[in-house]
């Protein structure tokens, strides 16, 4: 293996990517030069190294697996890669890379060698196209994919979550009344006071027209919900000041939580609406599940 490596090194390490050769226990044999940019490794200290070093924790069950059939698929062929994947750099943090893998067999054993790129850009790419399409364009807040994602993530630690179910009242006529405009400034003027009324961890979006929701991390008392549903209502109906316009805009607030009142996105978004109308027909501010 001496002189394959030594052959190896001299092709290998005139390519600018990060490339790793691993035998079948899992053992890196071979690492090119420019791996120590890429994971701030040496090329001779991951030698003899299990693959699993460069494996963030949370990931090397799954990837010890997949690596396992791959190697199994009897021919040497390049492997379909995800577009992004995380190594782990030798500070300990993780660094995004994009991976293309093939099998190799030679001296009769079988190796994989994997070319590993720096895929920083395309991991800001993806950010800020994921951020922009939970957005909305208006306000400026969060939208409808927001949502659903932030409760699907708490549906999967099962933590528990307020939700507020936001309606303006008369905002139809006031729109009719002043024009689109106006009523565009007046709902990013809402959107900013629930912001400053919420936590980090809470979410607010805009769903469309003038219907908002917020919701509550790690909220679970019906009492404190109420606090809560007050305390927007307080804010979303000061005065608003446009120019010589003063106004103000109410609002009516449907409530529900996670997971006393269901355990479904429809289900919880359904019972915070109807609380909401019945908030409207009471003629009060808000309305929480019995």
């Amino acid at each position: 293996m001496k002189n394959t490596e030594l052959v190896l090194g001299e092709f290998f390490n005139v390519l600018p990517d990060a490339v790793i050769m691993v035998d079948s226990r899992g053992n890196i044999v071979f690492a090119n030069e420019a791996v120590n940019g890429l994971l701030g490794y040496a090329a001779d200290e991951l030698v003899d190294q299990p693959l699993g070093i460069l494996i963030p924790e949370n990931f090397r069950d799954a990837h010890a697996s997949h690596v396992l059939r791959f190697r199994d698929q009897g021919k040497a062929t390049a492997m379909g890669a995800r577009p992004l994947l995380s190594a782990l750099h030798k500070s300990g943090h993780e660094k995004p890379i994009s991976i293309s893998i093939a099998n190799l067999d030679l001296e009769g054993q079988r190796y994989s060698i994997a070319v590993l790129r720096d895929a920083g850009d395309l991991h800001s790419q993806i950010a800020d196209a994921n951020a922009q399409a939970e957005t909305d364009a208006l306000t400026g807040i969060g939208n409808r994919l927001r949502l659903s994602r932030a409760m699907q993530a708490a549906f999967q630690t099962s933590s528990p979550f307020g939700l507020l179910f936001l309606d303006l009242k008369k905002f139809k006529p006031f729109n009719d009344t002043y024009g689109h405009e106006t009523g565009d400034k007046v709902l990013q003027i809402v959107a900013r006071r629930l912001l400053t009324e919420i936590r980090s961890q809470d979410t607010a979006v805009r769903l469309g027209g003038d219907e908002f929701v917020v919701l509550l991390a790690d909220l679970a008392d019906r009492g404190l919900l109420q606090q809560r549903a007050a305390t927007l209502a307080r804010s979303v109906s000061q005065p608003i000041h446009l120019g010589e316009l003063t106004s103000e805009i109410g609002v009516n607030i449907g409530g529900a939580i996670y997971p006393c009142d269901g355990d479904t996105e429809a289900g919880l978004l359904k019972i915070a609406d109807q609380n909401m109308y019945r908030a409207k027909q009471a003629g009060v501010d808000y309305h929480l599940a019995d």
